[in-house]
């Protein structure tokens, strides 16, 4: 929600965006009631402050539909870490183990207080947040498609076995999405190839068969490729990201998905910068292997647009 001037500028060019909840899910996972004054915490990247409650949500929904600007909620699966204190709906369901060695929790649960699977509530309360707030869609974020860790890239690589658990998973979340006019997007697994990804659980033909209509590929040349994975930079910079993007567009050649990818755009709150020219090399190299750009995260580049 920091993104947004108010009043809106004309946003020329933009056909989307996803307010998504990155770490710590409050929001997401623990909705229940409108309630136009509460605040909800939607805006921890800033850098702005225009809008800021439940019923500016409303407001600000309404006003980028009228600019022809779809608008997906999105979440992460995310626990933190080892001492990491979670927020209070991820504590009250100890089903939701953290996964070893990630900041991810464990996705096939049955949440006991509400006697239905993980995803069947994901689904639900997608539902309540679109009837309250008129989302056009849902994002899955990190930590929902397949197994994965940031510091060692293949800790997971043996959970082909789980790629029919992941497909029910998407089935069950895209049949209510569907159901309600909705689209279903989700971040890839880390960049990976279409055959890698399958060893961490996830095959892109069988998620878009089961009703994934937009799959975010994630390029970080910057972010992954010149920090977090730098000891396996060979993997994850911009000649690795065209390499492996061409082998999910293939896979997908000929479904209804699209395929984009993320175009690294930094982040002041979390001190991420980035270099413009070699955001534009990405852009340059990236174009011709997807359907269209996923800018991350774009909070600072729509706060200074007029």
């Amino acid at each position: 929600m920091g993104a947004f001037l108010r009043p809106l500028p004309a946003l020329e060019g933009l056909e989307g965006v996803v307010i998504m909840e990155d770490r710590d899910p409050r929001f997401f996972l623990s909705f229940r009631d409108y309630d136009p004054e509460a605040e909800p915490p939607l805006n921890r990247h800033g850098p702005l402050r225009a809008w800021t409650t439940q019923q500016d949500l409303v407001e600000l929904v309404v006003e980028l539909h009228q600019r022809g600007v779809k608008v997906a909620i999105g979440f992460w699966n995310y626990g933190g870490w080892l001492f990491h204190r979670r927020p209070r709906w991820v504590r009250e369901h100890p089903e939701l183990k953290h996964i070893p060695f990630s900041s991810h929790l464990y996705p096939f649960a049955w949440l006991e207080p509400e006697g239905m699977e993980y995803c069947e509530y994901i689904a639900r309360q997608y539902e309540r947040l679109r009837a309250a707030f008129g989302f056009d869609g849902l994002m899955l974020g990190d930590g929902l498609c397949g197994f994965g860790s940031i510091w060692d890239p293949d800790l997971y690589s043996d959970k082909e076995d789980t790629i029919p658990q992941w497909t029910h998973f998407y089935r069950v979340i895209a049949d209510v999405v569907h159901h309600t006019g909705g689209v279903l997007l989700a971040y890839d697994q880390m960049g990976f190839s279409f055959l890698e990804a399958r060893k961490h659980g996830v095959d892109y033909g069988e998620l878009v068969q089961a009703g994934l209509d937009i799959l975010v590929y994630q390029s970080y040349p910057q972010a992954w490729g010149g920090f977090w994975l730098e000891e396996f930079q060979s993997r994850f910079d911009l000649t690795a990201n065209a390499k492996n993007l061409a082998t999910v567009k293939s896979a997908l050649a000929g479904t209804t998905a699209g395929v984009f990818y993320t175009v690294e755009m930094g982040d002041s709150v979390e001190k991420w910068p980035v270099t413009p020219v070699r955001t534009l090399e990405q852009i340059d190299t990236l174009d011709r292997f997807s359907d269209g750009r996923f800018l991350v995260w774009a909070n600072d580049v729509l706060a200074a647009s007029r």
